[in-house]
Parts: structure tokens; C-alpha cells; sequence
């Protein structure tokens, strides 16, 4: 794509209720290079350059409304978990536009065994965002997750083995404010993505704890050295991280440092915009 400062990109999405969203975060990363301006599904105008239809979760859009067009099949897993559509469907989606991105290896591998070459895109921080504050770190660790299926009962184990913990979530402002103050952040990652929590814990420079996924090795995250990993399977390897973090604090920080100027350097939306406007 030959993009100038006046290049203009329409952005469609349906925005999600009091976050800002993987939308909303590409958006203002490409913001940062050309000339952005957000529709609702259904609603988006003519005389744009190209067009970036955001699916991030169940949406009812089955091809663009204008061309060229771009489809960002964010929750396209191989194995949905309840909430989202079935791959099929958004396979079905993919093939109306003229280019599309997906958010895992496995989700690339499955669409070009049957002859599409989608694209991988990762999640990503935004610095604005997801940086670090200066709270004093008075949680035994915090879980960056919103307390559901398997996450119940390793919330539980926290509790139960580290009383000083906490589960939260906030979004935008408040997000750095609630990761900073645990002396590690959990992390368990559902379906076959590495989730939004990996990058963004990584910027806030507190240490992540995190379920192991093949695709932290496509974004170059090294296990010890940027995160510490455990099986979801086994929730005392979880435990077990957590106490490390506590009776390890100058190391642990070590490795928040390392994994956080990682991220500022490879794994922001500016990057992400970057990669799609090459």
C-alpha cells in the first residue's frame, strides 16, 4: 500500500462497551502515519483509500461495502470457546475481501490448507496506555483476566496460598494503575491466540506470569527471560511462579524490564499499523 500522510483509511467496527478495543487501539496506531475516521458496521462512506473492517467478537458483516477492503478476523480460532461464531463462518467472511489477517498460527495454517493466504497480526501495547506507573507494589500478584472457566478455580489457589492478591480489570487509564501494583500479573490464555494481556503486562513492566502457547515463540517472547510460564493443566506450576516473583523481586523486575523494552521496540500499535500499511 503506497500511504502518504493523506492517505485515508475508514475504520469499521462496532465499538466495545467501556474498552477501547483492538479497533480502537489499530486505529490510533495508523493515526500515528495517515488519516483515520471510524464507522459503525453498515454505515461507512465512499472516498476512502482502503477500509479496515475490525471483527473483533460476533458481528453480523458478511462482506465490505466498498473495496479495497481489509478483514481482521481477530476471535477466527480454530477451536472457539462459547461466545464466539465457528471458524467456518468467518472463513466464509474472509474470502469477500481483498486481504485478511488473523490472529494465530493455527488460524493461518487452517485457512491455507484450504487455499487462502491470510495474513498474521498480533496483538499489541498501547504506550499511552499500558506503561509503567510509579504505585508501590502491595499485591502478592494480580490476575489480569475476567474470572471464567478454568481462571475460577486458579483464582481460587491464589487466594487461597497468597491472600494479598487480587483479581482486576479496568480498562484504558486505569489499567497500568491496577497491573502496577501486583509484584506479578497472571495471565491464562483461552482458544489458540496470545491474548492482548501478554503485550500489555509486558508494557506496564510488571512481571508475567502466563499460560505457555507455541505463538509466543512467533513474537520472540522467551520463556525466563521476558515471562515465566506454567500448563494450565497445573495450577501449582502457576503457584509456584508467583512465589518466585515474591521471594525474587530484583530478578523478577529484571525480567519485567527486559520484556518491556522488548515490546516498546517491536510490539506497539505503531508497529501493528506499520504492518499493514507496508
Amino acid at each position: 500500500m503506497n500511504v502518504t500522510p493523506d492517505t485515508k483509511i475508514a475504520f469499521i467496527y462496532q465499538p466495545i462497551p467501556q474498552v477501547m478495543g483492538f479497533g480502537g487501539y489499530l486505529e490510533r496506531g495508523v493515526k500515528q502515519i495517515c488519516t483515520t475516521r471510524h464507522f459503525i458496521p453498515g454505515e461507512e462512506q465512499e472516498g476512502y483509500d482502503h477500509y479496515f473492517y475490525i471483527d473483533d467478537g460476533p458481528t453480523y458483516y458478511m462482506e465490505p461495502k466498498y473495496h479495497p477492503a481489509t478483514y481482521f478476523a481477530i476471535d477466527m480460532v480454530v477451536k472457539p470457546y462459547w461466545y464466539l461464531q465457528p471458524i467456518e463462518t468467518y472463513f466464509q467472511r474472509i474470502q469477500n475481501f481483498d486481504h485478511a489477517y488473523v490472529s494465530s498460527t493455527a488460524t493461518q495454517k487452517w485457512c491455507e490448507e484450504r487455499g487462502y493466504p491470510a495474513k498474521l497480526l498480533g496483538f499489541a501495547a498501547d504506550s499511552t496506555y499500558h506503561r509503567p506507573l510509579d504505585f508501590p507494589k502491595d499485591r502478592d500478584w494480580v490476575a489480569a483476566w475476567h474470572n471464567c472457566e478454568g481462571r475460577v478455580e486458579a483464582t481460587r489457589r491464589a487466594y487461597e496460598r497468597f491472600p494479598n492478591g487480587q483479581v482486576v480489570w479496568a480498562g484504558e487509564n486505569l489499567y497500568a494503575a491496577y497491573i502496577g501494583r501486583g509484584r506479578c500479573a497472571l495471565n491464562w490464555l483461552r482458544g489458540d491466540i496470545v491474548n492482548m494481556r501478554v503485550f500489555e503486562v509486558m508494557a506496564c513492566r510488571t512481571p508475567l506470569i502466563t499460560t505457555r502457547h507455541l505463538d509466543m515463540d512467533y513474537f520472540e517472547f522467551v520463556e525466563g527471560v521476558h515471562y515465566l510460564g506454567y500448563e494450565p493443566d497445573c495450577i501449582d506450576e502457576m503457584l509456584d511462579q508467583i512465589a518466585w516473583c515474591n521471594e525474587h523481586q530484583a530478578e523478577a523486575e529484571q525480567m519485567a524490564i527486559r520484556a518491556w523494552r522488548f515490546v516498546l521496540s517491536k510490539h506497539t500499535y505503531f508497529h501493528r499499523a506499520q504492518e499493514v500499511l507496508a
